[in-house]
């Protein structure tokens, strides 16, 4: 499956780079685990509403733009899985009234 251009882990990885941070202290200053913080960066878990919040607060931007590069993604993945394609032909569209 291609990756999108920003995965959430990447934005993640580019902020911490441009401010010289590394997720245990981010994980300290947005009381979050740091498995949390590490788990996005590897793009192997979910920036949550609470997360993007938290990582809102701390980056200075907003909770809106770290959830759509999460759901950008998890479109983009479920756009390329195959097993998902075949379930789609299955579903019918409702009837216009």
């Amino acid at each position: 499956m291609p990756k999108t251009k920003q995965t959430p882990g990447t934005l993640l990885l580019e902020f911490l780079s441009k401010y010289k941070l590394n997720c245990n202290r981010v994980s300290k200053e947005i009381k979050c685990s740091q498995t949390a913080l590490r788990l996005i960066s590897l793009d192997k878990s979910r920036i949550t509403p609470s997360i993007a919040v938290r990582l809102a607060k701390y980056f200075d931007t907003k909770p809106e733009f770290w959830l759509l590069v999460q759901m950008d993604y998890d479109l983009e993945k479920i756009a390329n899985n195959k097993t998902f394609e075949k379930k789609l032909k299955g579903i019918s569209t409702v009837a216009k009234i």
